[in-house]
């Protein structure tokens, strides 16, 4: 965990940023006394359960990107045409033990 002034938290952001991003909080002091905790976003408790965790967690690491917007009205179009009975597949392929 690193105390850094303000002056010097200013003059290289970006830097204790990547810091944070990578888990290791950073300490804010005014004068030698500490006044605030700069943490990382994913570890606020607004993330409920695992999947949120996790999910956070993959981005931190810049696994994933969360989208940002929705997606276009309509951008399945309609429902798949497909020949085959997958279902039936599925059920043939565990009576045969595959």
């Amino acid at each position: 965990m690193s105390v850094v002034k303000i002056s010097e938290l200013k003059n290289h952001l970006s830097y204790y940023l990547r810091q944070v991003q990578r888990g290791q909080p950073v300490l804010v002091a005014d004068r030698h006394r500490v006044i605030a905790r700069i943490d990382a976003a994913g570890d606020l408790p607004s993330e409920q359960g695992e999947d949120g965790q996790w999910l956070s967690d993959l981005e931190r690491r810049g696994i994933v990107r969360r989208g940002t917007g929705r997606l276009p009205r309509g951008w399945l179009g309609r429902r798949p045409q497909v020949k085959a009975d997958v279902v039936a597949a599925l059920l043939d392929e565990r009576q045969e033990g595959r």
